[in-house]
């Protein structure tokens, strides 16, 4: 046992981010896996016109990904506040609302493709040869617009129920029906640009079946309902999504620059470069994204908790796992430069080969600096720093990039381009340091300090303890009482607190370590709110509901389950959640609460 008083088990944290992690990066890469797929089976199959179509419609991806991301951001960071503070009324809430408006803003984006796909090509980008092919695409990818913006929120509300693996199986199905019905539509069917869109529409309603199959069990914790729609969060959900979708906004609009700047100083090949890249970024740099939407989540949560030592664990595992992480991938993707141009362009002695291939390394070895950009921007935006991120957002997403490459592109063509990317994230940290040094007023000496933590932020009256065997129950449930007796709560109610506390964790380390061969954790906050006692019992065990133990044996053997019983007896109130893959028990004592069941 470990008792400590301003100090969070890193453990815990680090298995928490990393259970989270592969759900995020798996939604933000979805949406690339299936470009990819399709530029590679267009490239093989279709010709070069196909290519170029589906290069031309990533800005509408772009566009499609900030839809999603105001929603899903903004909703992220609503939930983590709500779950932190306990009020799971106003998760269910939440959820509902982002899914309600994920299918809206689906159905409008749907009647818009289908009712003015060459208005839409145009605005894209495509010239008269391409308009028509472009246009066609748009119909037919618009028939999974629904699925693929409804699948964003699922994903996310299922990792809050600890269904990360039903999200990675939806991805493996999506990519294989997207595969396979490529092959099937544009190579046995000769359907072409046709058969690339139906394909992605009909394997995003795939991923979307997987997914939503899980609201029809009665498991469901955030049930979404009508009734259960939180309209009054819209503008705060919006408000705190905006950075997300003016981010990738200002990515769209740096797009159409780009590509002016690429055919003005280096042709048609510098365009089918960076629409080669394009297909591909999302999946180098998903790690760094779903570390994002992590980020942002967790953050969220401990912000609501008041957490400081846990909302430090987050970003310490960030700047440390997932940026070795980073720069594992930045070496790869470096190393593998070739290979990945190879997918794409056969000929090593091309112009458009030399330059996709210049375009992998220097982006692929930004990647760490981008994971910088995206931690503190995201942690930015949970904390409720909104002019910031939105400053960032222009930043990062336009104007750091755009001007390098103003500057640059007449001198160097493609590669002053391509130097314009790493030159951008350098310029958007350097904002992000006078931003923490204008708020601190001299140069942060510590990671509180460039999380911008007020002093007084998680130093009220509370007590953290970290329980690892059942040898030390007895000695943390004394420690409780101690606790209380030192702030002035009633001997009785403080001994109430440490029997509550020594049965229910007594419990957790009894029963709920020994169901699999993983190492667990309990970890206690004991906070004193007026004149009464929250004790938050947290653990990463199996799922245990103890009300629904309560009720089976509330009207049987009164000898049953005693301590439980004396438990419900003595406690004003008893909260269970299990959400981000942790049981959460909290236990509220009064001392204008008599021992009923005593």
């Amino acid at each position: 046992m470990r008792i400590k008083t301003g100090q969070n088990d890193s453990a815990m944290i680090s298995r928490l981010f990393f259970r989270l992690l592969p759900v995020q990066v798996a939604i933000v890469a979805m949406g690339s896996i299936n470009s990819i797929v399709d530029g590679i089976v267009a490239a093989r199959f279709c010709g070069e016109t196909a290519v170029a179509v589906v290069g031309l419609y990533f800005t509408m991806v772009r566009i499609l990904e900030a839809v999603g991301s105001v929603i899903l951001g903004g909703a992220s960071v609503l939930s983590g506040r709500y779950l932190g503070a306990g009020k799971i009324d106003k998760t269910r809430g939440v959820c509902s609302l982002a899914i309600t408006a994920a299918l809206i803003s689906g159905a409008v984006l749907t009647g818009a493709s289908f009712a003015a796909p060459e208005a839409i090509a145009g605005l894209l980008g495509a010239n008269e040869q391409l308009k028509k092919d472009l246009a066609i695409y748009i119909v037919g990818y618009a028939f999974g617009l629904i699925p693929l913006l409804l699948s964003q929120q699922l994903a996310a509300c299922l990792q809050l129920e600890r269904q990360q693996k039903r999200g990675q199986v939806g991805i493996v199905v999506m990519v294989a029906v997207n595969f396979l019905l490529d092959i099937l539509f544009t190579v046995v069917m000769d359907m072409g640009i046709w058969g690339l869109a139906l394909s992605t529409s009909l394997a995003n309603w795939a991923y979307f079946l997987v997914l939503v199959q899980y609201y029809l069990t009665d498991k469901v914790q955030l049930r979404p309902g009508v009734r259960l729609i939180a309209w009054r969060e819209l503008p705060g959900m919006l408000k705190t999504g905006f950075p997300n979708a003016l981010l990738v906004a200002c990515l769209a609009a740096r797009s159409l620059v780009i590509n002016r700047l690429l055919l003005a100083h280096a042709g048609e090949d510098g365009l089918s470069a960076l629409s080669a890249f394009n297909m591909v970024s999302g999946l180098i740099l998903a790690i760094a994204l779903g570390t994002g939407a992590v980020i942002r989540m967790l953050s969220s949560v401990f912000l609501g908790e008041e957490n400081r030592e846990a909302l430090l664990a987050v970003i310490r595992t960030a700047l440390t796992k997932v940026m070795a992480m980073m720069a594992a991938v930045a070496a790869v993707v470096a190393l593998l430069a070739p290979v990945l141009t190879g997918i794409f362009f056969q000929d090593p002695a091309s112009g458009v080969y030399s330059m996709t291939r210049e375009l992998f390394v220097i982006n692929g070895l930004s990647a760490p600096l981008a994971l910088l950009c995206i931690i503190y921007s995201s942690y930015c935006q949970a904390a409720g720093f909104r002019w910031f991120v939105n400053l960032t957002s222009l930043m990062d997403g336009f104007f750091s990039v755009v001007i390098p490459a103003v500057l640059l592109a007449p001198a160097f063509g493609a590669l002053g381009v391509w130097l314009s990317f790493p030159i951008g994230l350098c310029i958007t940290l350097a904002v992000c340091a006078v931003y923490a040094v204008i708020r601190c007023k001299r140069w942060p000496r510590s990671l509180d300090e460039w999380l911008l933590l007020q002093p007084e932020f998680g130093t009220g009256e509370r007590l953290v303890m970290t329980l690892r065997d059942v040898s030390g129950v007895t000695r943390t449930a004394v420690s409780v009482q101690e606790f209380c007796d030192a702030h002035g709560i009633p001997k009785k109610t403080g001994a109430h607190a440490g029997l509550c506390l020594e049965e229910m964790a007594g419990n957790i380390v009894e029963h709920g370590f020994e169901k699999d061969r993983k190492s667990h954790v309990v970890e206690i906050r004991v906070v004193i709110l007026q004149e009464r006692v929250v004790l938050r019992i947290k653990d990463d065990c199996i799922p245990f509901n103890p009300k629904e133990c309560y009720e089976m044996t509330a009207s049987g053997d009164p000898f049953a389950n005693v301590g439980l019983r004396l438990v419900y007896g003595i406690a004003q109130d008893i909260s269970y959640q299990n959400l981000l893959g942790l049981n959460v028990l909290t236990i509220t004592l009064s001392d204008s609460v008599s021992a009923r069941g005593a």
